[in-house]
């Protein structure tokens, strides 16, 4: 059991000399997040240009792009760091409260920010390429994620390298039902399996600050059509058509095969995409009391209005003053 009462951050900036500062008092706001779709950690936070200590140097003269915000939370005897990551930007603003907006991001910002060409031949593993494109960049993989899967002939032209890394593990996705999550943590880029913390905590009308839940057919399908290779006059094949409930009409989707994929494994993502897809997408938040460590990607039940049952995390935002986060959502089986 956690007492939220004792939740608190201590945050720290270190300097381009390798000086460390607890900003404390002179922190006005704090937000960090992980939302989906985006693979790297972002911090947001307000400071007041204070000086530092017993020094005369202010922390606008210091806080400076590329230096590193460090966020530790704190509950009851445990202090654990919850973010690292570098300024990306920076604002002043003078006024009669002078003080400086920070957005932060994790090491994983630059994968999302840089592209490169990369070439691999068929029959290389998802942990192999992701590995070798992860070396290129100098961040460590830990692959704990138990799918993998050999992929065919891979030629990536100008494509952002969080796109590469994302695309091959949506493939192990279709291929095999089981879903990722990727993120940075303890300095190294993880990729684990859906809800695999422990314990699953439960959140219900007595913690519950407020929650929302809407439905849309925005991104619904109910056909997938899967097609065979281009020929040298542009025509290709139609080597099977999978149907889902087509109640809400045909709203369709294409898998490409080609020499490399077995009319099997195509047949397999199409399953896959009428699975997750072939009903009205739920998108599902719930405001709660702030638990520093709780992750996208990670289990929790819920108990409140409609909102009943297991969830997995697709988003988190931690917002420090109000000891508060809104969560994003995903039902899944208990």
């Amino acid at each position: 059991m956690i007492d939220i009462s004792t939740v608190e951050y201590d945050v720290e900036l270190l300097t381009e000399d390798g000086e460390r500062y607890l900003l404390g008092g002179a922190l006005l706001s704090l937000q960090w997040e992980e939302q989906k779709n985006e693979l790297a950690q972002r911090a947001t936070l307000t400071v007041a240009n204070a000086t530092i200590g017993d020094t005369d140097v202010r922390i606008m003269s210091v806080a400076k792009i590329n230096c590193v915000i460090l966020i530790y939370g704190r509950w009851g005897d445990t202090r654990e760091l919850v973010f690292e990551g570098s300024i990306w930007e920076w604002q002043y603003t003078s006024s009669t409260r002078k003080q400086l907006s920070i957005t932060a991001y994790d090491k994983l910002i630059r994968l999302q920010q840089s592209k490169d060409f990369k070439y691999y031949s068929a029959g290389m593993s998802t942990q192999a390429i992701i590995g070798d494109i992860c070396g290129d960049w100098g961040i460590p993989l830990a692959y704990k994620w138990g799918r993998s899967m050999t992929h065919e002939k891979k030629v990536f032209s100008a494509e952002r390298i969080s796109d590469m890394i994302i695309g091959l593990l949506e493939e192990v996705r279709l291929n095999t039902g089981e879903k990722f999550i990727a993120y940075f943590r303890g300095g190294e880029l993880q990729i684990v399996g859906y809800g695999m913390n422990k314990p699953i905590y439960r959140f219900d009308g007595e913690n519950v600050t407020m929650t929302t839940d809407k439905l849309s057919i925005n991104n619904l399908v109910t056909r997938v059509k899967i097609i065979g290779k281009q020929d040298d006059a542009g025509r290709v094949s139609v080597d099977a058509i999978v149907d889902g409930n087509t109640d809400y009409g045909v709203m369709q989707e294409i898998v490409r095969r080609d020499s490399n994929k077995t009319i099997e494994a195509a047949k397999a993502e199409a399953d896959t995409i009428l699975k997750e897809r072939g009903k009205p997408e739920e998108t599902t938040r719930i405001t709660v009391p702030d638990l520093p460590f709780l992750r996208k990607g990670d289990k929790i039940e819920a108990a409140a209005g409609n909102l009943i049952g297991f969830f997995h995390v697709m988003g988190v935002a931690h917002i420090a003053a109000a000891r508060q986060m809104t969560l994003t959502l995903e039902r899944t089986p208990g």
